[in-house]
């Protein structure tokens, strides 16, 4: 039981760092004068990142079989990544840090909650309950006032 809320304090400490790379990236767009190539070099050192560690963690390569049985859609995250990065570098000098993240979170919870009622995508079912619902609304609400003041 413990474990889930240090694993839940990890998650409110990692999209601290959302806000922490949004502006840095907004910085490094305004610099640049491009929000796509300011995208394209922190995917680059992302992808370099991540290079690394598979390297330093001995990473097995898929075989050509399995990558050719996976659903097409299970590619899409880097090009969803891709659309949020480039879509955060162009929105939060316009409208803030806190506005963009609070505008993303709140999607991310109407689409996370219909992704758990059904159950897509292989997650396990939790039901779109009353409570959920307010949760969500508060929090649009929040973003409103975040906004407005």
């Amino acid at each position: 039981m413990y474990f889930k809320y240090i694993l839940t304090g990890i998650a409110l400490l990692i999209g601290g760092l959302l806000a922490v790379q949004g502006s840095i990236n907004s910085q490094l767009g305004g610099i640049l004068k491009s929000p796509f190539l300011a995208a394209f070099i922190s995917f680059s050192v992302g992808t370099l990142t991540l290079l690394a560690l598979n390297v330093l963690v001995r990473t097995e390569l898929p075989g050509k079989e399995l990558l050719s049985s996976m659903p097409i859609y299970l590619f899409l995250g880097g090009i969803i990544g891709a659309i949020y990065v480039s879509s955060a570098i162009i929105l939060i000098p316009k409208i803030g840090v806190a506005t963009m993240l609070g505008a993303s979170i709140g999607g991310q919870m109407i689409v996370a909650s219909i992704i758990d009622h059904y159950g897509w995508f292989n997650v396990a079912i939790h039901q779109i309950s009353a409570g959920r619902i307010i949760g969500i609304l508060l929090l649009i609400v929040g973003v409103y006032l975040i906004e407005r003041f």
